[in-house]
């Protein structure tokens, strides 16, 4: 009897967690990325825009340059969280269906 309940527990707690992690994927690619998507967009209209104010030609191409670096870093940072949050998805997939 309490092999049968500990089972069910174990399972109930499994899906629970599965579910979680699911949702951890949905919440970061339909909220967070979103709104760092916009702050960094912001931050990139805010550096050209100061730096087309600017006479300096360096000026501009620093922002030039800040925007790039930026905007990569952002990039790399989406993906990589991406692939984690789907791979914690299918392992954990994969551990349930075990």
């Amino acid at each position: 009897m309490n092999t049968d309940i500990k089972n069910i527990i174990t399972e109930a707690l499994d899906e629970v967690l599965a579910e979680l992690k699911d949702n951890a994927l949905d919440f970061m690619e339909n909220t967070v990325f979103p709104y760092v998507d916009e702050a960094v967009k912001d931050f990139r209209e805010a550096q050209t825009a100061d730096a087309e104010k600017s006479e300096s030609g360096w000026i501009k191409i620093r922002a030039k340059l800040i925007n790039t670096g930026v905007g990569l870093v952002w990039t790399i940072t989406k993906k990589v969280t991406l692939k984690i949050l789907e791979k914690a998805a299918e392992d954990e997939t994969a551990a349930i269906t075990q």
